[in-house]
């Protein structure tokens, strides 16, 4: 069941009105209920490996906290955490070695076998992984009731494309699940609002011009090849904060507040501000539970450590999206250029200290210069391989070297370029107010306005993505990781 469907919206009314509807000690038990039964309906054998994930993982905890021995705890707590971990290589690495549809067809194969990922299952189980490491640490005592660890595990706002909550927020909350505020409420529906809109009227009208460029980079002019770069860019922002949006207005339904997954990600000054804003709560889980420990192992070789721990976990980010080259080269790009940005700093802070003039120019170029190497770095993730991405890559820099080929020309229906750019508007304007909205005195002063004006807004959010819609017609990008 999507999140884009009028079956989900019946889903998500009738799970609203049981939870509010039944007893404060009944409601984690239907919270969960419906979770379930939403996740059932991607597939009863990953629903399966969800519970049985879930169960496994909440007997450990307990285990791990029973045992008297620091060695048992350590022991129990590592056995855990690499058979969750374990699972999901073998479902990210089947996935990869699997023939495609076409591969398949050349090679004359009539069935294929595939390993088809899961729904969410690398956010599940990072989530999984999260809380035996809290109680492994002592942090966060065992639960003893497995439903609410189902509930943290399946959420269903939040099991498509997280964010990933950390488990101690989730449990505070899910004691007083359904006590919800009015206030919530309203910001809840509104943020649903705008995640719809990013998501159907700028990220899929974006889709098919990025698309029809991607599949024949050969085949367009270099400034179409750069147009398609950075229009993929706010694609997938459109698209994943729209999701998150989504997830998160749907949480305020129920009383159940998650963490902020983006900051003004293209605002960023450097890679390191970028990767805290963008993606949010999968790069704090990784600083918390992968960085963390690698930088104290490395801590002894100075900057180089640091470096390389920057590197690594970097590495860690582009194979967590998929066993391919791409994606393996993308965490290289990132790594490579943060590890460079973390061991040339102090020159760098020493060289503008010195030459206060170029103070306002660094402020200035920084951003520009980082979102240039993000939309870099995107096309390696974006290509269908490492030797896509070069060929889309040369294609810009032959097609530079020859004149007459400035066109701006996309063959997609409905796509002319002004569109395009005005889409582009659209989207920074839907993300300055919902930036704005998160302000406690811009969200006071917006609630102040008279309600004709406000709804004006909401109606006209409306129109333009019922104007734009057709529901179901493509999924959600990170629903695939």
């Amino acid at each position: 069941m999507s999140f884009l469907t009028i079956a989900f919206a019946a889903f998500v009314t009738i799970t609203v009105i049981a939870v509010h509807a039944v007893p404060s000690r009944a409601r984690p038990p239907v919270l969960l209920a419906a979770s379930l039964a939403f996740y059932a309906t991607h597939g009863l054998g990953y629903l399966a490996i969800l519970i049985a994930t879930t169960a496994a993982t909440w007997y450990a905890a307990l285990l791990i906290e029973q045992a008297a021995a620091e060695e048992r705890k350590k022991t129990i707590m590592v056995s855990a955490v690499a058979a969750l971990i374990l699972l999901l290589c073998v479902f990210k690495l089947g996935g990869a070695l699997a023939p495609s549809p076409k591969a398949a067809e050349a090679m004359k194969v009539d069935v294929v076998w595939r390993f088809v990922l899961p729904l969410g299952l690398s956010y599940y189980l990072f989530k999984l992984v999260a809380y035996l490491l809290e109680v492994y640490w002592g942090t966060l005592p065992a639960q003893r009731n497995l439903v609410s660890v189902g509930v943290y595990a399946a959420f269903f706002p939040q099991i498509v494309s997280g964010p990933i909550q950390r488990p101690g927020d989730f449990f505070v909350q899910l004691a007083r699940v359904g006590r919800v505020d009015p206030a919530d409420l309203a910001t809840g529906l509104r943020r649903i609002l705008i995640g719809f809109f990013k998501k159907i009227a700028i990220a899929d009208r974006l889709g098919p011009a990025v698309a029809a460029v991607y599949s024949a980079p050969e085949a367009h002019s270099p400034l179409e090849l750069l147009f398609a770069a950075y229009a993929f860019a706010f694609q997938l922002y459109a698209d994943f904060s729209g999701l998150t949006d989504i997830a998160l207005g749907l949480g305020l339904l129920f009383g159940i507040r998650g963490p902020e997954n983006f900051d003004l990600p293209f605002f960023a000054r450097n890679l390191q501000e970028y990767w805290r804003r963008w993606h949010m709560s999968l790069t704090s889980w990784l600083a918390d539970y992968l960085f963390t420990p690698l930088r104290l192992a490395l801590r002894d070789f100075g900057q180089y450590g640091l470096a390389a721990a920057v590197f690594l976990n970097m590495v860690a980010v582009g194979v967590w999206h998929g066993f391919t080259g791409a994606y393996l080269a993308f965490g290289v790009f990132h790594g490579v250029a943060l590890a460079t940005s973390v061991l040339t700093l102090k020159r760098r802070d020493t060289f503008f200290k010195t030459r206060p003039a170029l103070v306002a120019v660094r402020k200035l170029a920084a951003p520009l210069l980082t979102f240039h190497l993000v939309v870099l770095g995107l096309i390696l993730f974006r290509a269908e391989s490492v030797g896509h991405a070069v060929r889309y890559l040369s294609s810009i820099a032959n097609g530079i070297m020859q004149p007459g080929h400035s066109r701006l020309r996309f063959v997609v229906p409905d796509m002319p370029p002004k569109l395009l750019v005005s889409l582009f508007a659209l989207l920074l304007c839907m993300e300055a107010v919902n930036y704005a909205m998160r302000t406690p005195v811009v969200s006071t002063r917006f609630v102040a306005l008279p309600r004709g004006v406000r709804w004006a807004m909401y109606y006209g959010l409306i129109v333009l993505t019922l104007a734009y819609s057709r529901f179901g017609e493509s999924g959600f990008i990170y629903g695939q990781f």
